[in-house]
């Protein structure tokens, strides 16, 4: 699939996911502009790989964020958007207020504050694209904020879906599980397919997502897990021993 003649936009594009999407769009001919908080050098890299430009952007930072946003909104119309850009602390849900708010700015309201600065000049058949999670579909013990930003992330892109869909922009979410990179070993076990995710595994149905063949979804939620939250661990355990 050919993204020849677009520009997108993808957040948090330094490390992981981020990354694997921005050199999979750049590599289906997208011209890529990524962001980066604390990932300079990975940025550097990422430029001399093929990326148009990496801005810095810290969604922390909600004065600074903005004058990016605009600033990059200024420099041309985006055919798609890709909201990467996340934060997980870990903590017990007796202190987890103490990191909600850092949490919650960079994983809901950052995307929230991208789309509203750029959707407006977006090129027609524009696509936006979430990068959720599973958790988001599970309650977690040591990650609440996160599994919370990201559940109301799946619903917030419904509602942009509603909002933007008569200005022909459509709004999707993918989510996937675990990465290989930082899933406990045991993990691929949990899944059908028997394996962790890849970055590319991910950046191919945002692609999906962001070309032409994808014109007629929206408001979807995409989840990219290998059967994960389809399978019943027990059950799964109970099956193959007997």
């Amino acid at each position: 699939m050919t993204l020849t003649d677009k520009r997108v936009l993808v957040t948090g594009a330094s490390r992981d996911i981020g990354r694997g999407i921005a050199l999979d769009l750049a590599g289906r001919g997208a011209t890529v502009v990524g962001t980066y908080n604390t990932g300079a050098a990975e940025a550097e890299e990422l430029l001399a790989l093929g990326l148009k430009e990496m801005v810095h952007l810290d969604h922390l930072d909600r004065e600074g964020a903005a004058a990016t946003l605009e600033r990059l909104a200024a420099d041309g119309p985006f055919h798609g958007i890709v909201n990467n850009a996340a934060v997980i602390e870990f903590a017990s849900w007796e202190s987890s207020l103490d990191s909600w708010d850092r949490v919650v700015d960079v994983n809901l309201r950052g995307p929230l504050a991208t789309t509203i600065a750029l959707a407006p000049a977006m090129a027609p058949g524009g696509s936006i694209v979430n990068i959720s999670s599973t958790a988001a579909a599970t309650g977690s013990f040591d990650t609440l904020a996160y599994s919370a930003s990201k559940a109301a992330l799946t619903n917030l892109t419904k509602s942009l879906a509603n909002v933007l869909g008569p200005s022909g922009i459509r709004v999707n979410t993918v989510s996937p599980c675990h990465l290989d990179v930082d899933a406990p070993a045991d993990s691929a076990g949990l899944t059908p397919l028997g394996r962790n995710a890849f970055p590319d595994d991910i950046a191919s149905v945002v692609a999906f997502l962001l070309g032409d063949d994808a014109r007629f979804v929206t408001g979807a939620d995409l989840t990219v897990d290998g059967g994960y939250t389809a399978a019943d661990a027990l059950a799964k355990r109970a099956f193959h021993a007997g």
